[in-house]
């Protein structure tokens, strides 16, 4: 294993939690509430998994990211959660599609980078 991949390990470890976590069968009733721990806790994966792909990046290239290299992060991220929730929509049994779990994913993402910026301007 490289080096370079040892930097993004717990972000893959990570990355593998989520997607095993959001493939996992179970009986789910459609409803559209932003503010039920549900979705603080699609807020915190999402989070910690762009806190954690920024952290691997940084201690790959030996410097933070630029606000186009966190912008991108940002959008993969959600792109991912997209998917994630398009496959739950269609292939998981007892699983839905969420629009409510798309918004908190992203906000998710979109708070870590932003944690990640206000902290190295108030260095």
């Amino acid at each position: 294993m490289t080096s370079t991949s040892k930097n993004y390990l717990p972000a893959l470890a990570w990355l593998l939690t989520i997607t095993g976590m959001s493939l996992w069968p179970k009986i789910q009733l459609p409803e559209f509430n932003l503010l039920s721990t549900d979705k603080l806790g699609h807020v915190a994966a999402y989070a910690l998994l762009v806190w954690l792909i920024l952290q691997g990046f940084q201690k790959q290239n030996r410097r933070n990211t630029s606000w186009k290299e966190g912008l991108a992060i940002v959008c993969a991220a959600t792109l991912y959660g997209a998917f994630i929730e398009f496959v739950q929509g269609n292939f998981i049994p007892g699983r839905i599609f969420g629009y409510d779990d798309m918004i908190a994913n992203t906000a998710g993402a979109v708070a870590a980078w932003g944690l990640k910026m206000w902290n190295l301007r108030s260095v």
